[in-house]
């Protein structure tokens, strides 16, 4: 993917990554070093030059404490960016209000999206940004022979997908699995894990992603660190 074909997309997350990480005082090195990418790199990204890497993105997005979901999201200045989402279903109890104006539906060519470098495209699936959690189509470019990516990733919560079209190779932990249209997926995301397309042919699946558990959650999805301590690993 180069620059000029996504340079749209990341000067909207550049943008929303900087004013975030101002907002929290961090320096653009500070921020560097603590998700070991270059300081260099991160000014590019916030300008809309350069793009992240899924690992180097969620890792930004932990240290500053932001939703994945908000990236896609326009700025807005000095205005409230987005109704909440009780707002939005509420409008559609109101006469002559289309589901789109009230935030529910959103059209396929509408779509938000993010092509990470390196990676995959996403597509959010939401008309607006969700709490704690993401909707969201992803797209995998052909790449015959590709080898797994070099870092895994982790993050908070549990995710779920499902295969649409093709076949995308998985490992979570030490385990790894191949799964074909149709097949399904879900673990926690606290357990490292990584993605990748080996084929002639795009890949895409859906993917739920629940970012953080409330209490009542954690008992019956349990972290990968609580689970080892359940079980005596921790």
């Amino acid at each position: 993917m180069t620059v000029s074909s996504n340079e749209g997309e990341w000067g909207v997350v550049g943008e929303r990554l900087r004013l975030a990480r101002e907002e929290r005082g961090v320096s653009v090195r500070e921020l560097s070093r603590r998700v070991d990418v270059s300081a260099s790199h991160v000014s590019q990204v916030e300008r809309g030059l350069a793009s992240f890497s899924v690992r180097a993105l969620y890792n930004v997005v932990n240290e500053l404490g932001i939703s994945m979901d908000s990236l896609f999201e326009p700025v807005v200045p000095g205005g409230v960016e987005s109704l909440p989402l009780q707002a939005d279903d509420l409008a559609a109890l109101t006469m002559d209000t289309s589901l789109e104006e009230a935030g529910i539906v959103l059209r396929r060519p509408e779509r938000p999206t993010i092509s990470l470098s390196s990676g995959p495209r996403w597509e959010r699936l939401t008309a607006k940004p969700e709490s704690k959690a993401e909707f969201i189509d992803v797209i995998y470019a052909p790449a015959p022979g590709a080898e797994p990516p070099q870092d895994f990733v982790r993050h908070n919560g549990r995710e779920y997908g499902v295969i649409v079209r093709g076949s995308l190779n998985v490992q979570v932990g030490f385990g790894t699995a191949l799964l074909n249209e149709g097949d399904s997926i879900a673990f926690d995301s606290s357990i490292p894990h990584r993605f990748w397309n080996d084929t002639d042919i795009e890949v895409q699946a859906i993917w739920f992603v629940l970012d953080r558990l409330d209490g009542s959650s954690e008992a019956q999805f349990p972290s990968a660190n609580t689970a080892n301590q359940l079980h005596g690993l921790g």
